[in-house]
């Protein structure tokens, strides 16, 4: 079997399954694992990346980061974590410029080699 390589117009929204995928045509909003986005972009659960680039303002209230490997990661602009809990990772090359705030960081077994 293969994939239809061809565009497609949403009019009114788009609904896949119950709770998975949700495109409001009306609010111009996202929700992946939600039917009610409250955001341009909602996902509810965990997101796997392979690159993420955050621009503007980014507020983490809560961040819990399991088996981390990371090479090159920068940190600029504005950024506030209120809770902020790790284990087991590695960090090459950290580089926080900006400003950035985090009011509570619990690490454990985090190694972090070139911080700037």
């Amino acid at each position: 079997m293969s994939a239809i390589n061809k565009n497609f117009v949403i009019k009114n929204g788009l609904e896949v399954d119950t709770n998975l995928i949700l495109a409001d045509a009306y609010t111009n909003k996202v929700g992946i694992g939600t039917t009610v986005p409250q955001y341009t972009l909602h996902v509810n659960g965990g997101i796997g990346v392979t690159d993420l680039y955050v621009s503007g303002i980014a507020t983490i209230t809560t961040g819990i980061v399991t088996n981390l490997t990371s090479t090159n990661l920068n940190v600029t602009g504005i950024g506030t974590i209120t809770t902020f809990n790790s284990t087991n990772g590695t960090i090459t090359n950290l580089n926080v410029t900006g400003i950035a705030t985090i009011a509570t960081l619990n690490a454990t077994g985090i190694a972090v080699t070139n911080f700037t």
